[in-house]
């Protein structure tokens, strides 16, 4: 289960950061696009241990994982201002 739950961190972890290591013009968004994504794989998958569709699982993951995405660059943001 560890190297389940590792192995799927790295690689969903990773899947973001895609874009900007073989320097794609334009990477910001692709990543955007990637995690967005992500989110949605996860939350479809996600119900097959839950009573929700996998529709509506794979949409909820992506609003809550976006949401939590937007803070955390809103506060990196924040403190890359207050730095500098």
């Amino acid at each position: 289960a560890a190297a389940s739950t590792f192995s799927a961190f790295i690689a969903c972890g990773l899947a973001p950061l895609i874009p900007f290591l073989i320097s794609l013009e334009n990477a910001f968004w692709f990543s955007l696009l990637i995690t967005g994504v992500v989110f949605f794989i996860i939350g479809s998958i996600k119900s097959r241990w839950s009573t929700a569709s996998w529709c509506y699982s794979g949409f909820s993951t992506l609003l809550v994982g976006g949401v939590a995405a937007g803070l955390a660059y809103l506060v990196g943001m924040l403190l890359k201002h207050l730095a500098g």
